[in-house]
């Protein structure tokens, strides 16, 4: 009998793996395969679907006669919203990495360097290395297990990375994907392109200080600038005062 594979992420903690017979139907598994991440669809978390509105009445007159059914329909759509889950991004301040949310569960957490950006997965229950798929392109992360019909993250990066020098491994439960950076000293503003992912403008200044505080350090290594401070914006880490010395 050929067996079909499927992953899906339940909690933070656990990825479930379900199997069935690929000849038959199982409506459950059916059911729970339409609620898997789908992360294409996390840039368009708050898009209405046009054809939904093309019905709606243009005036109340025109509507007495279906003011029921209409108020059902409204009633429906406001708790279908109030059901869907919201997508975060919040800094820990035990780890210093930002935190990918959604519906609650922690996706991912990701922070950068000058050269790098790193992004830390929670892999399943007893998955090991050999069974993880990561594909790296310069603009483009797919990760998922060997077997699966589908990947739990396919996404585009925030910028340009070189493959070249990329890498990812397995430590204990934690997959570490390391993603070089093509332009050094480049601000990510995300780790992947979700526009619900991105860091807002505080954490933005925040990021661009630490990386900028960390080139000084590189560019003048007898000097400490731990607690050094900036007067106003804090400038642009790559540009800043000539730019940086390579890439």
């Amino acid at each position: 009998v050929t067996v079909a594979f499927v992953l899906l992420h339940i909690t933070e903690t656990s990825w479930v793996q379900l199997s069935c017979p690929t000849p038959s139907y199982n409506p459950t598994i059916a059911i729970i395969m339409s609620k898997l991440s789908d992360y294409s669809k996390f840039d368009h978390l708050d898009d209405s679907s046009e054809e939904e509105n093309e019905g709606a009445p243009a005036t109340l007159d025109e509507s007495e006669a279906i003011s029921p059914a209409i108020h059902e329909q409204q009633q429906q759509q406001q708790q279908q919203q109030e059901e869907e889950p919201i997508a975060t991004t919040r800094k820990d301040p035990k780890t210093g990495r930002y935190v990918f949310e959604y519906g609650g569960t922690t996706i991912y957490e990701w922070e950068q360097s000058l050269e790098e950006v790193n992004i830390y997965v929670k892999a399943p229950p007893g998955v090991k290395a050999a069974q993880i798929v990561c594909n790296i392109s310069p603009r483009k992360l797919e990760l998922g297990i060997r077997g699966s019909d589908r990947y739990f993250i396919s996404e585009a990066t925030y910028s340009l990375v070189d493959t070249s020098e990329s890498s990812w491994y397995m430590d204990d439960d934690i997959i570490n994907i390391v993603l070089i950076k093509a332009h050094r000293a480049e601000t990510w503003e995300s780790a992947l392109k979700t526009v619900a992912a991105r860091v807002d403008a505080f954490q933005k200044q925040d990021i661009q200080k630490s990386l900028l505080l960390e080139r000084f350090q590189q560019e003048n290594p007898g000097f400490d600038f731990r607690d050094a401070e900036f007067n106003g914006s804090v400038p642009d880490p790559r540009t800043f005062m000539g730019g940086v010395n390579y890439k």
